[in-house]
């Protein structure tokens, strides 16, 4: 009976599109949270993504998992304060066990879980002569069991494992898993879309990766590159190129020459975690990302700091919408222009000498600011700033006087003190917050429980979290335990 209710849901969806994404939840494990935009990534390096007339591959995506949701094919996990749009999913224990079935006979995607020829095995030589896709899960020393003609492979806690020639390759996606000898496997994939290496270890990439000229996506979040490899300057010159997260990578810029180049492509995201030792070679970074004028997503952790120079480069990048920055060492202040689309701002630093707030509460669109480092003694947000800020984070400020003028942040829903030892009473101003339904106050035990505001705040219903050294809030009845940002 459920089998024929999802097949019948299944069918009735509008077109085979959005039936060939709900059959792709087949190559997850089971009770997997799924990150919504590593899914589109995917959808989108898989070619289900039709090209609609006014919207971008990722609009149309986002509206295919939001189509799901509202069939209920979908269980939503969370949504992005700052955009509004579906962040993390779940498949369903009997809908995922559907799309396994249904893929399988589809021959459209073959998921595996032990090794070939052991039982519970749901692939045989015959389908891997037709099929295209595979996901493999908690297999260990072997060479994956697929013909050369696969078109996408996924993997999920793979111990050394090697990978066959798979020169027709579109999609490598390897989680928590470790590789043999992948350089010289992938430097072959020419049709290559889609790399994604996460949790992977220590992996060397092919000198010649610059050949992979329909490369969209490269990820290699916590895959740490091996100390004799790096970042190839060829990366650059994909032409396609259009998502980059450099994870734990040695990274130098290219040459200004090659750098120039830049301009020309459709790089969206730039994600880079910087080691110690990196070569940063302070101004050919602060050119070399300056190029990248289309970009909607940037962030940088660089470690020990990351060059000040660094905040210049956003005044030419009209289209960005998130940025994160962690973490600068002494900033005089913050630059007068940032994206006037900015939705997303979380900036870490030592020090900032000079109140930020009369900057950042002119951009229209800011929803989500987290801001540490401010030691200054006084600090003031003004009537009309901050017009749709919904979520605030003030973390290691010196403020003793927070100035707020009535009628700023109308919208401001979640507000976050942490390690704000000078300050010695909450800001009266809070009262005047008309949608404040959330104040967490961390490492703060300065702020009585007497305190007015506070008391005020509590009386008009507002939900008060105090987090103490044991690492419990007090509040009562509900216990919540706080995770501090990084």
């Amino acid at each position: 009976m459920m089998s024929a209710i999802l097949a019948r849901s299944y069918k009735d969806l509008p077109n085979h599109h959005l039936r060939s994404c709900l059959l792709y939840f087949a190559a997850f494990p089971e009770d997997y949270e799924i990150y919504v935009p590593e899914l589109i990534e995917l959808w989108i390096a898989e070619s289900f993504i039709p090209h609609t007339p006014n919207h971008t591959l990722e609009e149309t995506t986002r509206s295919y998992v939001t189509e799901l949701a509202q069939r209920s094919l979908v269980q939503v996990v969370c949504r992005s304060t700052a955009h509004g749009w579906i962040e993390s999913i779940r498949i369903h224990d009997i809908l995922h066990g559907w799309c396994i079935e249904e893929a399988r006979q589809d021959r459209f995607l073959y998921a595996i879980d032990k090794p070939a020829g052991q039982a519970g095995a749901s692939s045989s030589s015959s389908d891997n002569l037709i099929s295209y896709r595979f996901s493999f899960q908690t297999l260990s020393d072997q060479i994956l069991p697929v013909k050369p003609n696969i078109r996408s492979l996924l993997g999920f806690e793979l111990e050394s494992v090697s990978l066959p020639k798979l020169r027709f390759l579109r999609v490598l996606c390897i989680e928590n898993s470790t590789l043999k000898d992948f350089s010289s496997v992938i430097a072959g994939c020419i049709h290559l879309r889609l790399l994604r290496l996460a949790n992977c270890g220590r992996v060397v990439l092919p000198s010649s990766i610059g050949k992979l000229l329909y490369l969209q996506t490269i990820e290699l979040r916590n895959s740490a590159l091996d100390s004799q490899s790096q970042v190839q300057n060829s990366l650059w010159d994909i032409p396609t190129l259009r998502h980059v997260y450099l994870g734990n990578a040695f990274f130098s810029p290219p040459p200004l020459a090659r750098s120039v180049r830049l301009q020309n492509n459709e790089l969206q995201t730039f994600e880079y975690i910087g080691e110690a030792g990196t070569d940063l070679r302070c101004h050919d970074m602060v050119i070399f990302l300056g190029q990248m004028n289309q970009l909607t997503t940037f962030a940088l952790r660089m470690r020990p700091n990351i060059p000040a120079e660094v905040l210049n480069i956003f005044a030419n990048m009209p289209h960005l919408v998130d940025i994160t920055l962690f973490r600068f060492n002494v900033l005089d202040k913050l630059p007068a222009e940032f994206p006037q689309g900015l939705r997303h701002l979380f900036l870490v630093a030592d020090v900032i000498k000079q109140d930020p707030m009369p900057i950042l509460e002119k951009l229209p669109c800011l929803v989500v600011l987290h801001l540490s480092g401010y030691e200054g003694q006084t600090m003031c947000c003004s009537s009309q700033g901050f017009p749709r800020l919904q979520e605030l984070r003030l973390d290691s400020f010196s403020t003793e006087v927070w100035g707020m003028e009535e009628g700023a942040m109308p919208k401001l829903s979640h507000l976050t003190l942490q390690s704000c030892e000078k300050m010695s009473k909450l800001p009266v101003g809070l009262l005047h917050l008309p949608s404040l339904d959330h104040l967490e106050l961390a490492y703060m035990p300065q702020i009585s429980e007497d305190d007015s505001t506070l008391n005020e705040l509590r009386r008009k219903g507002c939900e008060v979290h105090t987090f103490n050294p044991c690492g419990m809030f007090t509040n009562k009845p509900n216990l919540y335990i706080y995770a501090a940002a990084p």
